[in-house]
């Protein structure tokens, strides 16, 4: 079949080195803020997030990852990679706002499917050293925090948000600097503490950091249920 053949040649051009009168081509590398499937979105010293998109069939070059990130899939997704000095070829399917974690890495991607692969990557740039504390727990526990926590680790906490229609989170405050992504379109009203609410029509990668604390109430102003992520940093 005409798409498997597609996907069988990602999947080699990802796999092996080309080789020319028997010499290996050098494996070309660059920062992902060059890669062109890479987009910086946000740039400062506690994080960078990148839109990261790779048409169907596509692959990305070998890129650097100088530091530990997370990403959050925008759709579902089946793609392969390789890392830099490794022959093996990793499998690296998500489904629809999976979110996962990588160290320090020199990668390429490959989207060995039809459907445009798109993903929200947040480079953990420093820890917090502005905020007060060394506790990185919402408080109190805003309504709509799912039992499941996508990722907890020495770097960053993730929780997941899902608001039904007219829901709101009640007012709860983050102790130190992080980002909300939203998974889905959705349209949203912000009450940050001390400015005025804002409604926000959010489309699905979306996003709003916020640098130290922050008290804040959510609501869902749509009438679709709405979710996103939530990150905290330590």
């Amino acid at each position: 079949m005409r798409v498997a053949g597609f996907a069988a040649a990602v999947v080699a051009t990802l796999g092996c080195t080309l080789v020319g009168q028997g010499v290996a081509t050098p494996e070309f590398q660059i920062p992902a803020i060059r890669e062109p499937h890479h987009f910086v979105k946000l740039d400062n010293k506690y994080v960078r997030v990148l839109d990261v998109t790779v048409p169907g069939f596509d692959g990305t070059l070998f890129h650097i990852h100088e530091n530990p990130y997370f990403w959050i899939s925008i759709g579902a997704a089946t793609l392969r990679a390789v890392n830099l000095g490794s022959k093996d070829v990793v499998e690296l399917d998500a489904t629809d706002g999976q979110v996962r974690y990588s160290p320090v890495v020199t990668h390429r991607v490959g989207n060995i499917v039809a459907t445009t692969f798109r993903n929200i990557t947040v480079q953990i740039q420093g820890r917090d050293d502005i905020s007060p504390g060394a506790s990185f727990m919402a408080t109190p526990k805003p309504a709509g925090y799912q039992a499941q926590v996508p990722l907890d680790n020495e770097l960053v906490r993730v929780e997941r948000l899902v608001l039904q229609p007219g829901q709101s989170t009640g007012r709860y405050t983050l102790p130190k600097s992080g980002i909300l992504i939203a998974g889905h379109d959705g349209n949203i009203t912000l009450e940050v503490q001390g400015l005025a609410p804002r409604k926000i029509a959010m489309k699905a990668g979306d996003f709003e950091w916020h640098t130290g604390p922050e008290t804040h109430v959510i609501t869902n102003a749509g009438t679709a249920p709405w979710d996103a992520i939530e990150a905290v940093w330590k």
